[in-house]
């Protein structure tokens, strides 16, 4: 009872220092994964080795470049292209975690595949063959429960309070925005918006609205959804699910969220 009483009351405390970082716990699951047909095989062994490094590299260097890294490794035919992006808000030691699982979870989810991408919530992977730096690509998943309708007064703000978000988000200086809609009856509801930093900030807005446009009869009449692209996420909410302090783009190193 004491431990439990030291606790609340640490948590207490940390509310009063740190106000604006809490969030409600925001915990990391892998959101969906996309392979190319098989490619190669276990006798490949130059591919295998090149892919091992470059995940290895992802790994290792994601942190330091403040959440975005990419990387080549290897020759001709079995050159191999990686990127990963972390979510603006998490922490250094979560996006480093997400960064390993990703790594992990990918030739495991699309064995013997030579263009893998994998989303995480807090993270994304993609690996191929052929290079697909700075070039935009529209492919999505979105993630949403079919039975989690939102009010129709909220319905009707929801939308361009998400375009206005996207609108905002290329001109941040990582192309990462966060923004609250207050609605008048039913609380607030909460939008991120994150563009990976090799596309250029036309091209982070082109990507944001036709995600917006192409998921729209999916999204429009949710509480809570998640969009995932190749170079392009937004994710909408009712309570708010990402820190303020910006912690991974600022260097500093305290958790994400106040996990109870």
């Amino acid at each position: 009872m004491q431990t439990l009483y030291l606790v609340v009351a640490c948590a207490i405390f940390i509310l009063f220092l740190f106000p604006n970082t809490f969030c409600l716990a925001d915990t990391n699951m892998k959101s969906g994964s996309q392979c190319s047909e098989a490619d190669y095989s276990d006798s490949d062994s130059t591919f295998q080795t090149n892919l091992r490094s470059l995940l290895d590299s992802l790994v290792s260097n994601v942190v330091e470049h403040h959440g975005f890294y990419q990387n080549v490794v290897g020759e001709k035919a079995n050159r191999v292209y990686g990127t990963v992006l972390c979510r603006g808000d998490i922490s250094a030691s979560n996006c480093s975690d997400c960064t390993l699982n990703s790594t992990r979870e990918a030739p495991n989810d699309c064995p013997m595949r030579n263009d893998v991408t994998i989303w995480f919530r807090w993270c994304f992977l993609r690996y191929s063959n052929e290079s697909f730096f700075g070039d935009m690509q529209q492919t999505g998943v979105t993630v949403t429960n079919e039975t989690d309708f939102d009010e129709p007064s909220v319905v009707s703000e929801g939308l361009p309070f998400m375009s206005r978000v996207a609108a905002e988000a290329p001109d941040k200086s990582f192309m990462f925005h966060t923004a609250v809609l207050n609605t008048s009856k039913s609380g607030k509801r909460y939008g991120m918006a994150q563009c990976t930093r090799d596309i250029n900030r036309e091209d982070c807005r082109r990507c944001l609205d036709a995600q917006l446009l192409t998921f729209r009869t999916v999204i429009g009449n949710k509480r809570r959804w998640e969009i995932y692209g190749s170079n392009c996420f937004m994710w909408y909410n009712d309570y708010q699910f990402y820190s303020n302090g910006s912690t991974l783009l600022s260097g500093e190193s305290f958790d994400t969220c106040l996990l109870f």
